[in-house]
């Protein structure tokens, strides 16, 4: 999507000329020539950047900049221009929320240079914002629950306490690799120590053959036919955090070449350029693929070895049945937010059929189940009625799989508590294959009780 920028400005000529000059550098142009029309291309969608006159024929645009901030509308990059040019000037514009303040007249490709500058400082800005938010959005934070989950967690713990060590992440489409990129970005780099580190994400297989060196390399300006500026690549972006390559089994062979080369000093020249430059990050790498299929595959064997210095799998959905309540209630609370209904949560019985529901699609699948039903779903809660599968069949009627059961006693009355306890103990045990620090954990009580109870019950044989 291209970058949008709305000029407003009662002179025509500058409008016509920046409408002009900004198009063909990519830019998405809007024009206002007054605070009412300004007003009523915001309605319609906030800009990325909004290129503000002062002296306006129906106010101030100063005024105007301070009204959308007391209405917390203020999501557009600002930059004032006037005929004013001193000092009070730009401090109140400055003040007033704007990011900078350029005088006229002005030269067109200063004011380029400009927004590519402030667009620049927006993305990095964004990077941040979503190490803290866009996780919670696609992929709830919840307590891991499953011992696969536990795994993966204690993992991501260890590894980031070694900020520089590549991470290598295996596993199946939609089963939350991204997730678990960010969560390990956020381990690593805690909010509130430092300035806050840039995480970047690139899809490997979304970059164009021809410019995925540009991309994430960079280039000068005068690189190639279409380089008219200077222009950062995702590793120098990512300086200081995370680069996240997504997909990386999909990156083209040359590439490939080139990013190995870099792997082993951190150091490259941007496309066109002749200084060399350094950075400090992690490279974390994810693939949906089969490591045995790999030996097959155009993927450099060198390069794989390189990343996968510290290799995490990550479990299918189906793998980790015990997370998928705590996952779907975080997305029902996720998406009360959007949906116009007050909807409070999921009965017991739509999470059984969830729980016993396969999920081929993995976390990205339930995510979008549970957006469906919300839709769906008439009452305060999500029902089993309400949860459509994607081939159009409904979870009615399936049963969550019975973890215990015990049959009634003679005469059909129930079994004496002790004897139920015995038996559920036994059944956790055999359930964690005999783990008795798991088993403790499962069961929520500390490792001594555990024991002391197990003695109680009789089951101190149990291996």
């Amino acid at each position: 999507m291209r970058p949008t920028v709305l000029v407003v400005d009662d002179e025509r000529l500058f409008r016509v000329l920046a409408e002009e000059a900004l198009s063909s550098e990519g830019f998405e142009v809007r024009t206002a020539s007054t605070l009412q029309r300004a007003r009523i291309e915001i309605e319609k969608s906030m800009p990325d950047v909004m290129i503000l006159d002062r002296r306006l024929p129906d106010g101030d645009g100063i005024d105007m900049l301070r009204e959308l901030n007391a209405q917390g509308q203020s999501a557009s990059l600002v930059i004032v221009v006037t005929a004013y040019g001193d000092v009070e000037n730009a401090v109140e514009a400055l003040r007033a929320g704007a990011v900078d303040y350029l005088t006229k007249p002005l030269q067109v490709t200063d004011l380029i240079v400009k927004l590519r500058k402030v667009l620049e400082a927006r993305g990095l800005r964004d990077r941040l914002a979503l190490a803290a938010s866009s996780s919670d959005a696609q992929h709830p934070l919840v307590a891991p629950k499953s011992p696969a989950s536990q795994d993966v967690y204690d993992k991501l713990s260890r590894v980031s306490q070694s900020p520089l060590t590549p991470v290598f992440l295996v596993g199946p489409s939609g089963a939350g690799k991204q997730h678990a990129a960010e969560l390990l970005h956020r381990m690593t780099f805690p909010v509130g120590n430092g300035d806050g580190a840039p995480f970047v994400e690139v899809n490997c297989a979304a970059l164009p053959a021809h410019l995925v060196e540009s991309e994430l390399f960079g280039h000068e300006r005068g690189a190639f036919t279409d380089a008219k500026a200077t222009r950062r690549g995702l590793i120098e972006m990512a300086d200081g955090g995370t680069l996240f390559l997504d997909e990386i089994t999909e990156l083209p062979e040359p590439s490939q070449a080139k990013l190995f080369k870099f792997l082993d000093s951190m150091r490259f020249r941007r496309l066109g350029g002749q200084r060399e430059i350094e950075v400090s990050l992690r490279i974390v790498a994810a693939t949906n693929r089969d490591l045995k299929s790999l030996d097959n595959s155009r993927f450099r064997e060198d390069l794989y070895h390189r990343l996968a210095v510290f290799l995490v799998n990550i479990p299918s959905l189906a793998e980790r049945r015990e997370d998928i309540s705590e996952l779907a209630k975080g997305f029902v609370s996720y998406f009360a937010g959007r949906v116009k209904k007050r909807i409070t949560g999921i009965t017991p019985e739509a999470l059984g059929a969830l729980v016993a529901y396969d999920f081929p699609g993995n976390v990205r699948e339930l995510r979008n189940i549970i957006e469906r039903a919300m839709i769906l779903t008439s009452g305060p809660e999500i029902e089993s009625r309400d949860i459509i599968l994607p081939d159009g069949g409904e979870l009615r009627g399936k049963a969550l799989p019975a973890f215990f059961s015990m049959p009634l006693g003679i005469e059909g009355a129930p079994p004496p508590a002790e004897v139920v306890e015995r038996a559920y103990v036994a059944r956790v045990l055999e359930h964690f294959h005999g783990k008795r620090v798991v088993a403790a954990q499962a069961l929520g009580i500390s490792y001594p009780t555990f024991l002391k109870r197990l003695r109680e019950l009789g089951l101190t044989g149990e291996s």
